[in-house]
């Protein structure tokens, strides 16, 4: 019997569940309890595959627990990528490189087992200095004046018990950072181990960024406690006239406005990402600047960085510029070494736009609501398949809910074709129309569409240490929320398409 011809050709991803984004670099963090555990599952043969089944196995860490769901898809068209994911409580996960088993099976076919590895951070924060920990098994970076440009209304009112008060939902630009990495153990020569052997360490600076925000946004939104997080989410404010403009998501409460909010924050945030460079961040490129003696081992490195926006605020899908300063220091056994640069970075992770497709007209409960999307390269090539994470907001009209749905180009109902550049999704109506009468909320009007996508990860296992590293995902390609640096007006969202619907 043939073996079933499916296999996970990108590294698995975590997803926020509350906000709906992908992390970044699509890393795993154990100060988010609850992320799921997604990815794309390809059918690597030239025939169409019937009657498959796609079930996690397992995770190689005894404290990582997933919820058990299977997937059944009727048909996978030949090469086409299916995404699927599983929750999972990461709560008393373990940092470091992590085995996931997932198995498909297709009709008359032996099933198929697919073993990847997944990265899991460990971020913690001390209650009474605010240090963030980011861990991993090489070593640990702690993040001290985190510092952030906020929106208008910075703060929550402070509860009765005078409890610290909690951020809103953001977004919040980084603006200053002071970092230390500890490597363990100490280490020789002019280059140490890279976090998971991969990426940067700028990427755990990042994570502990976004974290906050998200932190941040959660609590605002669904109060305390309910983000089931190790962290504060707490930074410091940058003081000057600089605020952000704040996400307006409006809607009612509960539903997936709080996605708004999320996409803000991984706009925000990838400026972290952009600032300390694609090519090599401060770390490498200070290690290459201050070689140790011979004898020498290197016990800590700090980076010590300030942000600033020359043109205006971290545009999603842009080549958005972000001044950087920052200095380096190498501590060894014998000596200190310093190093330091000031320049410019530019953003590299951007696109061409998106090109949004969906009827004008549509009589309620005829058919589904359709969403299609199309996202171009800035060399005008198009984002196919597994290159993108992306999904789609839907409001009811007027000051209405928010239906989250997920575009895929997979071939599958009701998109038309595998890897053509076309993400398809659909609402239905009757459904959504249950949830609005119970808000008394109405479904006839004007439907507006705001459509996001996120980069994938594209590092293959082959890749040496220092040119995976150059490979990053999570980045914001394409967005209907544009921040901006004007306190006096909400983050402008944008709907790239309407539907009026009638009964």
């Amino acid at each position: 019997m043939a073996t079933t011809p499916m296999d996970i050709q990108r590294r698995p991803f975590s997803v926020e569940p509350y906000t709906k984004v992908m992390l970044p670099d699509g890393i795993f963090d154990t100060a988010l309890k609850l992320q799921r555990i997604t990815c794309y599952y390809t059918n690597t043969s030239t025939k169409v595959l019937d009657n498959v089944t796609i079930y996690l196995e397992g995770v190689g860490d005894p404290g990582i627990v997933p919820v058990a769901q299977s997937y059944f898809f009727g048909a996978i068209p030949a090469g086409a990528s299916v995404r699927v994911s599983w929750l999972a409580d990461f709560e008393h996960g373990t940092p470091g490189k992590k085995i996931v088993s997932v198995i498909a099976q297709a009709a008359g076919m032996a099933p198929v087992r697919t073993i990847k590895q997944i990265f899991v951070s460990q971020t913690t924060q001390d209650p009474v200095t605010g240090e963030y920990s980011c861990t991993v098994e090489e070593g640990t970076l702690k993040i001290s004046d985190l510092q952030m440009i906020g929106p208008r209304d910075k703060w929550l009112p402070c509860s009765e018990r005078n409890k610290e008060c909690r951020p809103s939902q953001g977004p919040w630009v980084p603006s200053k950072m002071s970092m230390a990495f500890y490597p363990n153990p100490a280490y020789a020569g002019v280059h140490g181990d890279l976090p998971f052997s991969d990426p940067w360490w700028k990427i755990l600076a990042w994570i502990v960024a976004a974290i906050a925000a998200i932190v941040a946004i959660v609590a605002a939104a669904l109060g305390e406690g309910t983000a089931g997080t190790a962290v504060g989410g707490t930074f410091d404010e940058t003081t000057g006239d600089i605020e952000c403009c704040t996400p307006d998501p409006g809607g009612i409460p509960h539903d997936d406005g709080i996605t708004v909010a999320g996409v803000a924050s991984a706009i925000a945030t990838a400026a972290v990402a952009v600032g300390l460079s694609d090519a090599a961040d401060p770390w490498w490129r200070g290690q290459e600047a201050t070689p140790p003696k011979p004898g020498e081992l290197t016990q800590a490195e700090k980076v010590d960085v300030e942000f600033g926006y020359p043109h205006d605020a971290p545009v999603a899908g842009k080549p958005y510029p972000v001044h950087v300063d920052w200095k380096y220091q190498r501590i060894t056994t014998g000596n200190s070494y310093d190093y330091g640069v000031e320049e410019t970075q530019t953003n590299i992770h951007v696109s061409d736009g998106v090109e949004v497709e969906v009827p004008a007209l549509l009589h309620a409960f005829s058919q589904p609501l359709v969403i299609a999307a199309r996202f171009k390269r800035e060399d005008g090539k198009p984002f196919y398949g597994p290159d993108l994470y992306a999904f789609a907001l839907l409001r009811s009209p007027g000051n209405g809910m928010y239906f989250l749905v997920d575009l895929l180009d997979d071939g599958i109902a009701p998109d038309k074709k595998a890897n053509d550049g076309t993400y398809t999704g659909s609402l239905n109506l009757e459904a959504a129309y249950r949830f609005l009468l119970k808000n008394t909320l109405p479904l006839e009007g004007k439907w507006r569409v705001y459509v996001f996508a996120q980069d994938i990860n594209d590092a293959t296992p082959d890749m040496l240490p220092e040119i995976a590293a150059q490979h990053i995902g999570g980045f914001m390609v394409a967005s209907a929320l544009k921040i901006t640096f004007d306190p006096t007006l909400p983050c402008p969202l944008e709907a790239q398409a309407t539907v009026d619907v009638v009964m």
